[in-house]
């Protein structure tokens, strides 16, 4: 559930102050694409909850030639190497909380959706369980309830203050064993942080499917570029503290080093085609047109989805959006 236009900030103010929403965690993100058999793709997001920090490099490989009595070189272009991404971003609880209370995440930001051929819709017609992953584990229930368990006979007590508080305030306090809302983002951060771990895994069933395609969109600088990730850095702060019953920290950094990875169909380049758009290009698309990304991500595809309680397909949204 989302609030599309603004919302209302009162805490620790006498007045009202309305604030607008920036959808900042809808516009900028990581696409992970996870490709298998029969043409099945399983795509998931990790949205920037704050400003990212991105470095970008590119090399020409340059053959160079000394001539004999000549005061310079010589050159000769042998092409280019895919270009590099040094990005850094922060996951925190706290601002993922703040988030649920007010803007709201799409769900397409902490579920899976599957694309699908013929085939697969066949299999998935015929066998029910063949339609998407088991539930996901529940990190923040599973560790509130061990750190219940340690207080033996005494966690009644403490639960039941904390219901106490809760019905005398009108509000959820977050004592021991209550916040649900805390529960679910850190859920949702570990989904997140996962999806970065798996960034360097292949199919371990089948170690013919590769990692996966990360693509980085933010703004008119990265649309939707396709990359593989070479390597990854979580770090945590430990200055921001931690999340009392499940150790989850407040604040994680996390680093990643991407290469560019434009294949395509090794055809011509059109920019915002689904295949065509990861072709690679020249420099006579910037003379054409200003463009050089692959510009290929439909947000209208990944609009908003209430009620759905199963695993979400791309045609789902297609169908959503009136595309056949």
């Amino acid at each position: 559930m989302t609030n599309d236009l603004i919302y209302e900030d009162t805490r620790g103010h006498p007045e009202r102050f309305v604030v607008y929403s920036r959808k900042l965690q809808e516009r900028s993100f990581l696409l992970f694409e996870y490709y298998g058999a029969d043409g099945d793709k399983t795509i998931a997001h990790l949205p920037f909850l704050q400003n990212i920090s991105v470095s970008e490099k590119g090399k020409a490989n340059l053959a160079s030639y000394n001539l004999l009595g000549r005061a310079g070189q010589l050159f000769a272009y042998g092409g280019a190497d895919s270009r590099k991404l040094d990005l850094e971003f922060h996951i925190n609880l706290l601002h993922l909380l703040h988030l649920q209370e007010t803007e709201g995440l799409t769900d397409r930001l902490f579920r899976t959706l599957k694309s699908t051929d013929k085939e697969t819709d066949k299999k998935r017609f015929f066998d029910p369980g063949a339609g998407g992953p088991i539930s996901p584990f529940g990190y923040g229930a599973s560790l509130t309830t061990q750190f219940l368990n340690l207080f033996g006979e005494n966690k009644t007590e403490l639960v039941s203050r904390a219901r106490s508080a809760e019905a005398h305030s009108g509000r959820e306090i977050r004592v021991y064993g209550t916040s649900k809302s805390t529960q679910k983002a850190i859920d949702i951060s570990m989904y997140w942080l996962n999806l970065v771990r798996s960034s360097i895994l292949n199919n371990s069933k089948n170690t013919v499917y590769g990692p996966p395609i990360v693509r980085l969109n933010h703004g008119p600088m990265y649309m939707n570029s396709p990359c593989l990730v070479e390597d990854y850095k979580i770090s945590v702060d430990k200055e921001s503290n931690y999340d009392v019953e499940t150790l989850f920290p407040y604040n994680i950094k996390v680093s990643m080093s991407l290469i560019e990875s434009r294949n395509g169909d090794f055809g011509d380049y059109k920019y915002g085609k689904h295949i065509l758009g990861d072709n690679l290009t020249g420099w006579e698309s910037v003379l054409e047109s200003n463009v050089l990304d692959s510009m290929n991500y439909n947000f209208e595809d990944y609009s908003e989805f209430k009620g759905i309680d199963r695993p979400l397909t791309l045609s789902d949204a297609q169908r959503r959006n009136g595309v056949n």
